[in-house]
């Protein structure tokens, strides 16, 4: 995972720096057991061994298990921020459908590099505290950020949204874009993931432009 000139998150106590081997060691280590390890399940200790550091190195960079966690969400969504980075100078010069899609699959695409650590923080969201607080917030990011887009496209009055309630019709979409998603990096019928998402894609551009692919 690439470092990120990230927010400082709850208890990372070294903010990312440039040649910070350490820190990124851990953060990787965290985001390679939850692949086959829960975040419940991890241990400080079974980090620390799988990044080859000492448990007092890795209480320097972070105060808990939890923080790892933090930091690791936090350079995914800076990679979101910025392959979404064009909703805030988008001109309407390139047709909304194509503009649309791009912004979607790019956002996909982010989800799909790191499905591993996205997947299992949001399975534990639902039993995990701490967990849904972070997960609430990185989500609640990407629907503050569509739902400005959203706005000021009605304002200027170049969309047509299905309700004047932008932030209920950004979060609806956007879960239901992650569900479709994590179901899909789950495994399973190829063909039918992508029948989903080219579904997904539709319902995006008719809830809130009022137009479908053509």
């Amino acid at each position: 995972m690439t470092q990120a000139a990230a927010r400082t998150v709850a208890g990372d106590r070294r903010p990312p720096s440039r040649g910070d081997q350490q820190r990124a060691l851990i953060i990787d280590a965290v985001t390679d057991l939850l692949r086959t390890v829960s975040i419940t399940d991890m241990s400080v200790l079974r980090i620390a061994k799988h990044a080859g550091v000492s448990r007092p190195a890795f209480y320097f960079y972070f105060e808990s298990k939890y923080s790892v966690v933090a930091a690791a969400l936090e350079e995914v969504w800076t990679e979101i921020d910025q392959e979404t980075s064009e909703l805030t100078s988008y001109d309407n010069q390139e047709p909304p459908a194509d503009f649309s899609i791009r912004m979607i699959d790019s956002a996909v695409a982010v989800w799909r590099r790191h499905a591993h650590l996205l997947n299992a923080c949001a399975q534990s969201r639902d039993t995990d505290a701490q967990l849904r607080t972070m997960w609430d917030a990185f989500i609640g990011n990407l629907e503050t950020k569509l739902a400005t887009f959203a706005r000021t496209q009605v304002d200027a009055r170049h969309m047509s949204p299905a309700t004047a309630d932008l932030p209920a019709l950004i979060s609806v979409l956007v879960a239901m874009t992650v569900t479709v998603v994590r179901e899909e990096t789950a495994g399973g019928d190829a063909a039918a993931a992508d029948r989903r998402m080219a579904a997904v894609r539709q319902v995006w551009l008719m809830s809130l432009w009022g137009t479908e692919i053509r």
